[in-house]
């Protein structure tokens, strides 16, 4: 992955001074002092793209997940695991610091219809729900649904996740994430243990960022079909591919960006490019701190 970095003028810069001190993660919306920045809003809006698809991935691993846990999260079923369906709690209790440098609490409820290593194209393997569930003290709610997609075979097993998302600060401000992937298995069908998975991630997420009750801005991400982002179960970040970002910012009259993410060759690290409306690509650290690029 690559880094990205913020051009202030001399007040603006004082002003992202204070954005970063208070809000080291960005998990919350900008506050009153940022609203009608241009650069912070993309910031954000970049960094939203970048959560959201952490949170898609912590999904993911809590879902296919074996199920074994010796540490938090503690996981647990209400029956065997060879009866359909049967419910796996994922229990992150009053807090646990994840190797993404996310603090989650609360449970993640996962009613799994069907085996999905067998089951049929088309169908629902399972649909997660949240139970008192924070991200970094923001209240998430929403499904996760997990399909067997219809072009899936034995051999290739592809996955279509659908995820609906809404977190909430304790101000009321709020994010929405929605989105429909595919995750298709390159690596590690055939063994037992998931640390050797590779998927091959595409689709279209959408998301929205509003603060004080008004939209400060939307965004729709597209994974590239010619560059799908590829994600591997051994490293907490997505190391390969690019994503095509549409922001519409609503703060302060209309205006449109389009950027373009791209995250390696498939190293695991933070690193990415980043380039905004067909300019040069930047190397940028994610997530972003401060905006690099010039508009």
């Amino acid at each position: 992955m690559k880094s990205v970095c913020f051009t202030w003028g001399g007040a603006i810069c004082a002003s992202l001074c204070l954005f970063v001190i208070s809000c080291q993660k960005n998990d919350h919306p900008a506050t009153q002092s940022q609203q009608g920045s241009t650069q912070t809003l993309l910031m954000n809006a970049t960094n939203d793209v970048v959560q959201s698809a952490a949170l898609e991935s912590s999904n993911v691993d809590d879902i296919m997940g074996s199920g074994d846990s010796s540490t938090c999260p503690a996981i647990t079923f209400d029956t065997s695991t060879k009866v359909f369906p049967h419910v796996k709690t994922i229990d992150y209790g009053s807090g646990c610091l994840g190797k993404d440098s996310i603090m989650r609490t609360g449970e993640k409820i996962v009613t799994i219809y069907a085996k999905r290593d067998s089951a049929a194209p088309g169908t629902l393997i399972s649909i997660a729900t949240f139970q008192g569930f924070t991200i970094n003290g923001m209240a998430d709610t929403g499904t996760i649904k997990t399909y067997v997609d219809s072009s899936s075979t034995m051999g290739m097993r592809i996955y279509k996740i659908v995820s609906d998302e809404t977190l909430i600060a304790l101000n009321g401000d709020s994010k929405t994430f929605t989105g429909t992937h595919w995750w298709k298995q390159m690596q590690g069908g055939t063994t037992t243990s998931p640390d050797d998975d590779v998927y091959q991630i595409t689709g279209t997420s959408m998301g929205t960022e509003t603060l004080d009750g008004a939209t400060q801005f939307t965004y729709t991400a597209t994974i590239s079909n010619t560059n799908p982002v590829i994600k591997r179960v051994d490293c907490n970040h997505r190391v390969q591919g690019s994503v095509d970002i549409a922001i519409h910012i609503t703060t302060g009259g209309d205006a449109n960006f389009m950027e373009v993410l791209d995250y390696g060759t498939g190293d695991c690290d933070t690193k990415a490019t980043l380039s905004i409306n067909n300019g040069v690509p930047q190397v940028i650290t994610l997530p972003l701190y401060f905006w690099p690029l010039s508009l």
